[in-house]
């Protein structure tokens, strides 16, 4: 089987006031271009879809589509959890009749410990969990931590593993020692969000979403497919794409993918760049330059003819 990973695609974001959604239709028809020509057997989204719990029009309608054409269009089987930027009602609407084409999204806990059956592939579709919410659910006011609930949650699944099949586990979490990057919401306020890798040690992989770089852990077994777009200028140096897991091969690859608009940090001298002694690859990539030498500089972006060729440019001091 050739699964696509992906996640995070954060339909609706901003990036300093700079809507993304064309962005985002254009590297989402990337992907379908790639479903199509790398012979994928069925897609996971592994949470995030939305970046916020409720979505403009224009988000809803991109979404949709994309989710639409992935399910019935290229008529691939489709798992979905939410994310912590999701809205599970929102998500969670049709999920019973959605079921009759293969198209499987989980936003609730009770349904974690049940498998979705494809082939000889069982899912697991465990959506971004609050730990007051598995406090509640298990009644155990043990639970203090993520790794508390998670602990909690997969003795559970644990129970139902069938060993003769393939076992995976998509998920919406932080773990241990992981990359973060700035346009990262924390999953809570003033709790330990970190769980061990270990606690999934009996899958064979775990899919995962939350973290926005791609190889924000160096695991064996456990893969984030990062965000398809640079979503802070923190993540200019990330590469952005989706996993293809073959199971029959045992072998899981990242491909990148060329957004509209790249992302850029420049560090150099502000006269450099006004009297243009510096190029760059693409005057049509977001830029944030930090330039020196602006303490006689009052109002750098009233510099038009210097610094507004440049998309979405931001300067700082």
């Amino acid at each position: 089987m050739r699964i696509l990973h992906t996640g995070d695609w954060h339909i609706g974001r901003k990036m300093n006031g700079l809507d993304l959604i064309e962005d985002q239709a254009y590297i989402l028809k990337q992907l379908m271009t790639e479903i199509e020509k790398n012979d994928i057997d069925m897609v996971v989204v592994a949470g995030d879809i939305f970046d916020r719990a409720n979505p403009s029009q224009r988000a809803l309608k991109l979404a949709n589509d994309t989710l639409y054409q992935i399910n019935m269009t290229l008529e691939k089987p489709l798992l979905v959890i939410s994310g912590n930027h999701d809205s599970r009602e929102r998500l969670n609407y049709g999920s019973e009749w959605f079921k009759a084409t293969d198209f499987h999204i989980n936003t609730d806990l009770d349904q974690a410990h049940i498998p979705v059956s494809i082939g000889d592939t069982d899912f697991y579709l465990l959506p971004h969990i609050e730990v007051l919410e598995a406090r509640n659910y298990f009644e155990d006011e043990t639970i203090v931590s993520h790794q508390d609930a998670y602990d909690k949650i997969l003795e559970k699944i644990n129970g139902r593993l069938d060993k003769e099949k393939t076992n995976i586990l998509v998920g919406h979490l932080y773990l241990s020692d992981s990359i973060e990057s700035d346009s990262e919401r924390p999953l809570s306020m003033g709790l330990s969000e970190a769980v061990s890798e270990d606690t999934f040690s009996n899958f064979d992989y775990s899919l995962l979403g939350h973290l926005h770089h791609p190889f924000a852990v160096n695991s064996e077994k456990s893969f984030y497919s990062g965000s398809l777009l640079k979503y802070s200028f923190s993540e200019h140096k990330q590469p952005k794409g989706y996993r293809i897991i073959d199971t029959k091969k045992k072998k899981v690859s990242f491909i990148p993918l060329e957004p509209k608009h790249d992302v850029v940090v420049f560090t150099g001298d502000y006269e450099a760049v006004v009297n243009e002694t510096v190029t760059f690859k693409d005057n049509d990539a977001y830029f944030k330059f930090e330039l020196s030498n602006m303490s006689y500089v009052t109002e750098p972006m009233s510099k038009k003819n210097d610094l507004s060729e440049y998309t979405g440019v931001k300067t700082v001091n």
